[in-house]
């Protein structure tokens, strides 16, 4: 079985498709290891009057994927792609992940390709660290450490945005622990419309929300 190298693809569309393709960077020396970061959003607001309550779901954030590899230039890793210098390597990189595409008004999107790994993302950040050298002073050995961020096609980002929209009519059934103030934030982002919303269902006691009840949440305009 030959040897599957990690390989960062980039395009020029979010859509990822093969005519969009800009260019493809394959690591010299694949990664030991890489890590993926889940992170959840939450809103951890309190309204004025009232007792804490546990922290509100917000979002699910997009998926960050950190790696790091090797280019060498010592001849120890004979690497027959390509016989650019280290540092000539590393501008390749640069250029593909970080560097601003005119066409495009932005950098690349990448996708990552590696055995069962397929990720659709946008670099965040890399790390240069030049550890070997010629007498010269030419660096012949780099560690690149990247972090990369998931990205969510636009017809999808803008499914999920709606449905976090103010300008659109939410309902949510109260559950325990709920608080006005609280369900405003996490609709509106903004606590201070638990007055106008009480109005808007009628509700005499809005300090002790019962269970169960369904309030209705107006599309406000800010």
């Amino acid at each position: 079985m030959s040897l599957e190298k990690l390989k960062i693809v980039a395009y020029k569309s979010s859509g990822f498709g093969t005519a969009d393709k800009v260019d493809e960077f394959s690591v010299m020396i694949n990664p030991k290891e890489y890590s993926r970061t889940h992170a959840i959003e939450y809103a951890c607001t309190q309204g004025m009057g009232t007792s804490g309550t546990g922290p509100k779901y917000v979002r699910s954030k997009p998926e960050d994927l950190k790696l790091e590899f090797y280019i060498d230039g010592t001849g120890a890793i004979y690497n027959p792609s390509t016989d650019d210098s280290v540092e000539d390597q590393v501008k390749k990189f640069k250029k593909l992940v970080f560097d601003y595409n005119g066409e495009i008004h932005r950098n690349n999107y990448l996708q990552l390709l590696w055995g069962s790994l397929t990720f659709k993302c946008v670099l965040e950040q890399f790390t240069v660290n030049y550890t070997m050298f010629k007498p010269s002073g030419a660096p012949i050995r780099a560690k690149i450490d990247a972090t990369f961020k998931e990205f969510t096609d636009p017809e999808t980002e803008a499914k999920e945005a709606n449905r976090q929209s103010p300008d659109v009519t939410h309902k949510r059934i109260v559950k325990e622990g709920d608080t006005l103030p609280n369900l405003c934030y996490e609709i509106y982002r903004d606590s201070s419309y638990y007055l106008d919303i009480a109005a808007a269902n009628n509700l005499v006691n809005f300090r002790n929300l019962e269970p169960g009840t369904v309030l209705r949440f107006p599309s406000i305009k800010k």
